[in-house]
């Protein structure tokens, strides 16, 4: 039986945000999906970067 288990909201984080994750007939994930209703921009220039240095580069632009 494919599912979908959804985590709304996700909290921990500034803004809104929703996680969900879709499960094959064996509870196997074939898709996850983290969804994000706000947008600063600088997820714009993030594109396509190392996933290990995104955080350094996102602190400092928060101000943390």
């Amino acid at each position: 039986m494919k599912r979908t288990i959804t985590i709304d909201p996700v909290t921990r984080i500034e803004g809104h945000a929703r996680v969900e994750v879709d499960l094959d007939d064996g509870s196997r994930v074939t898709r996850t999906l983290f969804k994000v209703m706000d947008f600063r921009g600088f997820e714009v220039f993030l594109k396509g970067m190392q996933v290990e240095s995104m955080p350094t580069i996102t602190s400092r632009i928060c101000g943390t």
